[in-house]
């Protein structure tokens, strides 16, 4: 190759030197950086390039960064290679920038930007309010993009300024108008919002009107009206109120900004009593007269945007139709106060697991629904494809509705519901929670795995063992009746106990050492299922099977299979057996938790550390 020595990127980069260097994303693994100095070596001289790889495996992480002699080279590289296919995926080529030194109040928040928005042109726009450092868009996973993104600026005194301007006068790109706000970290954000969301408030918009692009844009503009105008009757203070018809639904949507949190709570509630929202209940009539009263809107280049002669016809007509968008009636009806997703759940989101695999969507939306209404419904398996389990989502239209199934589904001496729950849930068990957000499963998981540190052991918690594990026999309990204290075994003597004893508990059978009085012994039982998955591959490549076996048979199964890997680390098979038994405990590790200690040898290898640390610990008697 004959490129210079490749280098490292400058942590320091000024910011001319960033508008020489290119990022690219979604490069086929089989990418070599030959290949992308053969490809952009044709639009200016290349002075370092690099793609990043995984530490551990040495893979590209399907990223590189190419520095430019020149700045103009970088900005034909990104007009020439955006959005390329190479190899088999589409690339995208954006401008580099260091956010880790950039002043984070530099940073605007851009909304509603159209499809077509060009990166270039915004900067070329923005740039006439100062320097402009980089221009992003966010982009969905098949590369489209999305209608938000971010615009840093070198300095905060050019943000404050851009953002009292727009307030008198609007950016437009494209003919939309551009909605600014500054950036806050999540950390700065305030939970307590003054927006509320509703979707799907009135019946979808009929065909022929839908594809009047002119009364379609009328419809929209009036339900603003609407909605405006009912609110300031009650006396809340909007500020903002922007409805848009669902392409896909043909069904409106609004998002409502008021003065304070509270008016937007109040208004919310009342969606959560009565199933619906007084200020969409209106017709089509009365929409014709706020038009006529408020005159049209304009676009951005200050025409109008429809003339009330264009759409008074079509208004009549809906007026006269028992299908009037207008009158706000809606069986999916969804409303939600405006928060962070990655801060706040939705009560009325729960995500339901353990469905058997032969149920059907239908079944289980009819189970359901028999608790509320539900708005919908979306059946998937989990990601991980050697842990496969059917599960649902299901939205119901009201907190209430959500409290009801949480409450009533467990209800077991309702006949019916149990009967049906046989029908549906492996066993008969349900297993049903509100879904985090994605912040808040990451705070979960971290305080699950500190609690499955089994093994801080206060107030004595007993050590299970496992029922068993590989060739070791099941020790039985002791069959002598409580009588006076005896001696006690030293530890490594009381392997087989499934109870350690209390100091001073006379009624606790004590353990019996090995080897054990023949007497006593008793010919091992059968296993079922050891030998039919005598390794772990076999698992993986027969999970359905697997996980229609007896739950208790499978921790038997993984329990044998952990044996090894624990064996490996401890080198001794005696507290090889006793950390197992704490593997395989049902009352700390689920079976997905389990099957997940084959695949992440890290986290088996702090729960064996924290185990030994518990043997250790244990009071010697």
């Amino acid at each position: 190759m004959q490129q210079k020595e490749i280098q490292q990127l400058p942590s320091q980069a000024t910011p001319q030197q960033m508008k020489t260097i290119i990022f690219i994303e979604n490069l086929d693994q089989g990418i070599s950086e030959d290949y992308l100095y053969r490809k952009f070596k044709e639009v200016g001289e290349i002075q370092s390039l690099k793609i990043t790889k995984d530490k551990t495996t040495q893979k590209s992480k399907g990223q590189a960064f190419i520095t430019f002699a020149h700045p103009d080279s970088a900005e034909e590289a990104r007009k020439k290679f955006n959005n390329q296919i190479f190899i088999r995926n589409i690339i995208r080529v954006k401008p580099y920038f260091n956010y880790h030194n950039a002043d984070k109040k530099a940073n605007i928040f851009i909304n509603n930007l159209p499809e077509d928005a060009d990166i270039l042109e915004l900067e070329q726009e923005f740039s006439k309010f100062g320097t402009v450092l980089s221009v992003d868009i966010h982009r969905d996973i098949q590369g489209k993009q999305l209608n938000y993104g971010y615009v840093q600026f070198e300095k905060k005194e050019d943000v404050d300024i851009l953002i009292k301007r727009i307030g008198n006068h609007p950016i437009y790109h494209k003919g939309k108008q551009l909605k600014l706000e500054q950036f806050r970290a999540q950390s700065e954000r305030k939970v307590e919002s003054s927006s509320i969301y509703l979707r799907a408030f009135a019946k979808p918009l009929q065909q022929k009107y839908w594809e009047q692009d002119k009364v379609v844009r009328a419809i929209e503009y009036a339900w603003s009206l609407i909605i405006k105008e009912y609110l300031s009757r009650q006396g809340d203070q909007v500020k903002d109120c922007f409805v848009k018809i669902d392409q896909h639904t043909r069904q409106p949507w609004t998002m409502i900004q008021f003065e304070t949190s509270e008016q937007a709570k109040y208004n919310l509630d009342i969606c959560e009593q009565q199933r619906k929202h007084p200020c969409i209940n209106s017709g089509a009539h009365h929409a014709l007269e706020l038009i006529n009263k408020y005159g049209s809107p304009v676009n951005s280049d200050a025409s109008e945007a429809f003339t009330i002669a264009e759409i008074t016809q079509a208004f009549k007509e809906m007026a006269q139709d028992h299908n009037d968008t207008f009158k706000g009636e809606s069986e999916n009806f969804f409303y939600n106060m405006v928060y962070s997703k990655h801060l706040n759940p939705d009560d009325r989101l729960i995500l339901i697991q353990n469905i058997r695999d032969d149920v059907t969507k239908e079944e289980i939306q009819n189970f359901l629904s028999r608790f509320g209404k539900v708005i919908r419904l979306t059946i998937r398996k989990t990601k991980n494809p050697k842990f496969q389990v059917q599960q649902c989502f299901v939205h119901y239209q009201t907190l209430e509705d959500s409290k009801r199934v949480r409450s009533e589904i467990y209800d077991e001496n309702n006949e019916e519901i149990s009967k049906k729950k046989k029908e549906i849930f492996k066993d008969g068990h349900v297993m049903m929670n509100i879904l985090l957000s994605k912040t808040m499963r990451k705070e979960f998981k971290e305080v699950k795995k500190q609690s499955q540190s089994i093994f801080q052991n206060p107030g004595g918690r007993q050590l299970l063992q496992p029922p068993f594990i590989g060739p070791f026999r099941i020790i039985p309990p002791n069959p002598f009746p409580p009588g006076p204290p005896r001696p006690r075994p030293f530890p490594n003597q009381n392997p087989g106990s499934r109870r350690y004893p209390i100091p001073g508990d006379r009624h606790m059978p004590i353990p019996i050492p090995i080897p054990m009085p023949k007497r006593l012994e008793e010919p091992p039982k059968p296993q079922p299922y050891i030998q039919e998955f005598s390794d772990y591959t076999l698992v993986q490549n027969r999970m359905e099977e697997f996980l229609k076996i007896p739950v208790e048979d499978q921790r038997n199964v993984l329990g044998n299979l952990l044996f090894q890997k624990v064996f490996d680390v401890v080198k001794d098979k005696e507290s090889t057996k006793k950390v197992v038994g704490m593997l395989i405990d049902p009352s700390q590790f689920e079976i997905g938790d389990i099957l997940n200690m084959f695949e992440d040898s890290q986290e088996l290898q702090t729960y064996i550390e924290d185990g030994l640390i518990l043997i250790k610990d244990e009071p010697q008697k």
